[in-house]
């Protein structure tokens, strides 16, 4: 049987009847929607058979070198993405393959609790399944969770998050406080974004009368402790080393006016322009509903608040997936026609997303269709192993008495975390950066006098060594325009005084 035959003859769920508790509307949910596990099978496969088919973005390398040096938190992020790259190379033997599985699975459970979030406002099972189809074929979403990085467990905990908070209004239950305050916890281990949904559904509960006793339950103060015990690390972490996720967000705000310019079209073509209707009827949806107007007041205040704030263009992206259940049971029964017509819909927007938000293209492909001004992540997943080769042919061309006492500097984490991925197998030694975290983990070793620099900056080598030569200039061979390509490799000789007093200058917290 087809999906389509499957939705079609399923008989209608009946919708849960608000304020009836939750738990057995659980068995009830998605679990036996047999379409919408198709989708999430569809979304994880997809996400699958290109998993490999370019290579590692920057910031996987980054926090597969993380992985190596765990901490409490780290400088620009908290350290639950580096554990999940730290384990996922233990369990996988430290393949690209075994890294992408991970987003992958994250994108079939997004789907997944996107329908039952569907089934819980009251959608029918044609109703959880366009829910479920909208997720997958969102193109942020495609692109996203192709690859691992602080965005991978951030969405998983809104979604997890915004479900639960929808089994709280469902069920007037204020025991679902203490989960909701877990799941947001967990989400503020990989980024502090989900803080914005918490203050968002705050303000929601406040805002609407029939919810508001709710915020008087002794539920919310044990969710809100745990929460906070399980956020503390990081803070105590930034605490302790000066604050520096405050010079990060102070570099990032430098992009914050042109952030602004982007952001409403952003909304449009992030989420793809043939959701848009779906997503706004949800909005409106929620807005006007008696028992979930929490999550409508909710999801519009993060997407304004990220607007305000300058934030980058698809930080509220996680809270569609709550709009997109809510439109979902906004179209009331679809009959057979037009729930075709959307599915076709939706597949063609998928099909044309893909192009630009996942590797399906030939790398070499991207110099005449350069998809990767659109999607960023795309140029960054070529040439890693080529620049790390051109690195090391550097490197050994030295004499042996200036091996000897050469080190390998990287000017950003992408390029230190290729080295640090690749070096070995070039038989170059441990690569350092001023970048970030990478900084904390310097100085090079007090008898390394020499070093070989890629794209560091060249009046910060000249001040801190007597001679620098540039040697090498990085192509990719494929004529991708990209942040690496053409960047600058140096030779600098003479360190002027010791590690210990020049590292502070290299320092690059962005």
């Amino acid at each position: 049987m087809t999906v389509m035959e499957t939705i079609m003859t399923a008989t209608p769920a009946q919708p849960v009847a608000p304020r009836a508790f939750a738990g057995r509307a659980f068995t009830n949910c998605v679990f036996t929607n047999r379409a919408v596990w198709l989708v999430a099978a569809a979304a994880f496969g997809l996400e699958m058979a290109v998993s490999a088919r370019y290579g590692y973005v920057r910031d996987e390398l980054y926090f597969m070198a993380s992985g190596h040096h765990l901490a409490l938190g780290g400088v620009d992020q908290p350290e639950l993405t580096p554990l999940l790259a730290r384990l996922d190379a233990l369990v996988t033997g430290n393949t690209l393959v075994g890294l992408r599985a991970l987003p992958a699975l994250a994108f079939a459970a997004m789907v997944l609790c996107t329908a039952s979030m569907a089934r819980l406002l009251g959608a029918d099972r044609r109703g959880q399944f366009v829910a479920a189809l909208a997720t997958a074929c969102c193109a942020d979403y495609l692109g996203t969770l192709h690859e691992l990085t602080t965005t991978t467990p951030d969405f998983v905990c809104w979604a997890v998050a915004l479900l639960l908070v929808t089994r709280l209004l469902t069920s007037g239950d204020p025991r679902w406080w203490l989960a909701v305050g877990g799941a947001a916890g967990v989400g503020m281990t990989a980024k502090w974004n989900i803080g914005f949904l918490v203050g968002g559904v705050l303000l929601g509960f406040a805002c609407t009368p029939s919810a508001r006793p709710l915020l008087r339950s002794r539920y919310l103060l044990f969710g809100a402790v745990l929460f906070a015990l399980l956020a503390a690390p990081d803070f105590v972490w930034q605490a302790a080393h000066g604050w520096p996720n405050f010079a990060v967000f102070h570099a990032l705000q430098r992009s914050a006016w042109g952030n602004r310019l982007q952001y409403w079209p952003g909304q449009v073509l992030y989420t793809s322009i043939v959701l848009v209707p779906l997503w706004v009827r949800g909005a409106a949806w929620a807005l006007r509903s008696a028992v979930y107007r929490p999550l409508g007041i909710a999801a519009v205040a993060v997407i304004c608040a990220q607007f305000v704030l300058g934030g980058k263009t698809y930080y509220p992206d996680a809270v569609y997936m709550f709009l997109f259940a809510a439109g979902a049971v906004s179209l009331g029964t679809l009959g057979a026609r037009p729930l075709r017509r959307r599915v076709a819909l939706y597949f063609l927007a998928a099909a044309i997303s893909s192009v630009i938000s996942l590797p399906l293209l030939p790398a070499a492909a991207l110099a005449r269709f350069p998809a990767q001004k659109i999607n960023y992540d795309l140029g960054e997943e070529i040439g890693w192993p080529s620049q790390v080769r051109l690195l090391a042919g550097v490197w050994h061309s030295l004499p042996s008495s200036e091996r000897l006492r050469a080190t390998v500097l990287a000017g950003n984490y992408g390029e230190a975390g290729a080295a640090d991925r690749y070096g070995a197998s070039f038989g170059l030694p441990r690569v350092y950066s001023g970048a970030n975290n990478f900084w904390l983990w310097g100085p090079p070793p007090a008898g390394d006098t020499v070093a070989v620099a890629i794209n560091v900056n060249p009046t910060l080598l000249q001040r801190e060594f007597a001679h620098v030569t540039q040697v090498a200039v990085f192509r990719n061979g494929l004529n991708v325009s990209d942040d690496e390509e053409g960047v600058r490799v140096y030779l600098a000789t003479g360190l002027r005084s010791s590690w210990a007093a020049a590292w502070p200058a290299f320092r690059d917290y962005s």
